[in-house]
């Protein structure tokens, strides 16, 4: 077998240079080769070269003899092998009905459905701006072999199969660097893909559905595609190549045949250290600041791990050093007791990661704390602070998003916060819908500041975008926190301006106290010169027609648990309305998961007057559908409340 020939190392850098070459350029570049017009003999002796010798048994001979059937037996046989001891998914239930449809070229990707025709352009897209990406993802595959293996009807395996070569057939890896639609659109289309066929491929070989050839194609693919990867994830940032990573390490952990292999792990390894060192903060936070992509990594870290196991390998210690603050990190932003996650910036609130198992499979157990562990706790470069019952003591839970902008997936929602108690989410960030921008979306309603639980002035949002050099911090955040028995407190504000040009310069500071652990305390100063309009919100959690609102107190109405809420200003409130599904202004709105999205009441406090302003919040849950007697009074600096069952208490705030 010929030696692996030498290449230059590329990265993102060279993605100029590498747009200008052509097909024969890059898959040298590639050391691979164009098999355009090459029949399937010549195509699988030049493909032997992609295999490594050592690792595929009898290739060697069966390319010295020029026998290009004895190649695709070799490669077969090797990969196969390894496939009957490869650890591949359950059969997914009711797969079926799925599997059907997409024997007929129907496609359904977040409850959206589109019918294919018989042939596939996979740069098109039929739908919303997602859905040609997750055409390229091919998650679809799993329902396909899940069909074939509860049925034993040949047609979902080799429906997978087809789909696969289909792709292979018309994805002209020539156009790598200067993009299409959704080939090659996004890096991670391939990322993702790559792992699927590779677990895909696997089944195939355990079920003997694949004929040499085929696998042959699919693998010279997938190697081109590989050195694709190697390339965009080599100096890029935020999560995606951390899931490049993830994808190229799938391939190998099922398919460790490729010559290439050593070198695509390395670089795996190599690059995780890189990112991880570099996203994953002091505290633990992924620079991102969006609980559920900080999830993503985390769960990209744990598809790694497991894939270096099984080729002998493993993260360096560093990066495992860092997985294990992100785990912590992880682990305090879902209620302990409900599962429910933190969801603020651009997350899916319905997406629950549970790592404990996959942790315990790698022996890294210990990553995860003991719930007496798990208590009121400041993130400083977050800027998250956790007013909440110790899990060993309660679920009552309230994060308070006092920290920088972040890398990606932003919410303008500086101090907003999200409130849990009793198994129910009260308080909560809007989600984020569709990544589109078309009139359908809702996403640039649900980033704004007027859908969270904060301040807007004169109607304006705020504008962290605006100020790029503050979106990560470099030192811990200035948050006062203090923490004891009967108190937890945080403290922060917004200063950087509000409206697209940052010109309205008004500060907003605030202050949530844990009193007792049992209810919350929001005190909130605005300063600045002049008369403003101030608008105080609150964003609940469905249903629509959850929440009453009597003057300026809002109660849920639930049987089993309920937040009671009231606000005192030193300037009365001129007017207290609540929405649930306005859109013309967009108001009231909650997106569950990913191309979902509901009405929610919306309660917004309005007060036009000179500055400097303050304001108090109770936030009490309570069991049972009967709100508690409480009287409740606040000076300007003072709160004090009375309710049953508790002597009179004073809260000074420190504004």
């Amino acid at each position: 077998m010929p030696a692996s020939p030498t290449r230059p190392t590329y990265s993102r850098a060279d993605l100029p240079e590498l747009a200008k070459l052509d097909r024969a350029a890059i898959l040298d570049a590639f050391g691979s080769f164009d098999e355009r017009g090459m029949d399937d003999a010549t195509f699988a002796l030049r493909a032997a070269m992609l295999f490594d010798g050592e690792r595929v048994p009898g290739l060697a001979a069966a390319f010295a003899e020029s026998d290009a059937d004895a190649v695709g037996r070799a490669v077969y046989a090797a990969c196969a092998a390894r496939a009957a001891h490869a650890s591949l998914p359950e059969p997914m239930r009711d797969a079926k009905r799925q599997a059907d449809e997409l024997l007929e070229h129907r496609f359904t990707f977040y409850d959206e459905t589109h019918q294919l025709p018989a042939e596939i352009d996979w740069d098109f897209n039929p739908g919303t701006a997602h859905w040609g990406h997750d055409l390229n993802r091919f998650s679809y595959l799993r329902p396909l072999t899940s069909a074939w293996q509860t049925t034993g009807d040949r047609r979902y395996a080799r429906k997978a199969a087809e789909l696969m070569l289909d792709w292979v057939a018309k994805a002209d890896i020539g156009k790598a660097f200067v993009g299409t639609p959704y080939v090659f659109g996004s890096y991670l289309n391939n990322a993702i893909h790559c792992r699927m066929w590779a677990v895909c491929i696997a089944q195939l070989l355990r079920d003997d559905v694949l004929e040499p050839i085929e696998l042959l194609r699919l693998c010279k693919s997938l190697h081109d595609q590989l050195c694709y990867l190697e390339i965009v994830t080599h100096g890029h940032a935020g999560n995606w190549p951390t899931i490049g990573c993830m994808g190229m390490l799938g391939v190998l952990e099922h398919l460790p045949v490729l010559r290439d292999t050593s070198r695509f792990a390395d670089h795996c390894i190599q690059t995780m250290d890189v990112q991880i060192k570099a996203q994953i903060l002091p505290d633990g936070a992924q620079m991102e600041l969006t609980p559920h992509y900080h999830r993503v990594v985390v769960n990209n870290l744990i598809g790694a791990a497991r894939s270096l196991r099984a080729l002998g390998l493993s993260l360096t210690a560093d990066t495992l050093a860092r997985m294990k603050l992100a785990v912590h990190y992880a682990q305090q932003t879902v209620t302990h007791h409900s599962g429910a996650p933190v969801a603020y910036n651009e997350s899916a609130p319905a997406s629950v990661a549970n790592f404990a198992p996959a942790l315990d499979e790698l022996g890294l157990a210990d990553f995860l704390r003991e719930p007496a562990e798990l208590g009121p706790e400041l993130f400083p470069y977050a800027g998250v602070a956790l007013l909440r019952q110790r899990a060993t003591e309660g679920d009552l839970y309230l994060a308070f998003d006092a920290g920088p902008f972040g890398s990606g997936h932003q919410h303008e929602d500086m101090l907003g916060f999200w409130l849990h108690a009793y198994g129910r989410d009260f308080l909560v960030d809007p989600g984020r819908h569709l990544y589109d921008w078309s009139e359908k979306s809702f996403l640039a309603h649900l980033r704004s500041t007027a859908a969270h639980s904060t301040i807007t002035i004169d109607q304006r949002d705020q504008h962290a975008r605006g100020r790029r050099d503050t979106w990560v911090a470099k030192a811990p955040c200035p948050i006062d926190w203090r923490a004891d028995e009967h108190v937890v407190r945080a403290a922060a504000q917004y200063d950087l301006g509000y409206g697209e040009d940052n010109a309205i310069d008004v500060v907003h500071r605030r202050e949530i106290v844990f009193v007792r652990q049992r209810f919350w305390l929001v005190f909130d100063r605005v300063t600045g010169a002049g008369p403003h309009r101030i608008d105080l919100r609150v964003q609940y959690a469905p249903p629509d027609g959850s929440v009453t609102l009597q003057g300026q107190t809002a109660t849920t109405n639930f049987d089993d648990a309920n937040l009671l809420l009231t606000t005192l200003a030193t300037r009365a409130f001129d007017e207290a309305t609540l929405a649930a599904g306005q859109r013309d202004p967009r108001r009231g709105w909650y997106s569950p998961s990913y191309g979902h999205v509901e009405p929610a009441p919306n309660l917004c406090l309005t007060t036009a007057c000179e500055l400097p302003w303050r304001a108090a919040t109770l936030l009490l849950p309570y069991r049972g559908p009967d709100a508690p007697g409480v009287t409740f009074d606040f000076d300007g600096r003072d709160a004090t409340i009375s309710l049953a069952g508790m002597e009179r208490i004073t809260v000074r705030t420190t504004l």
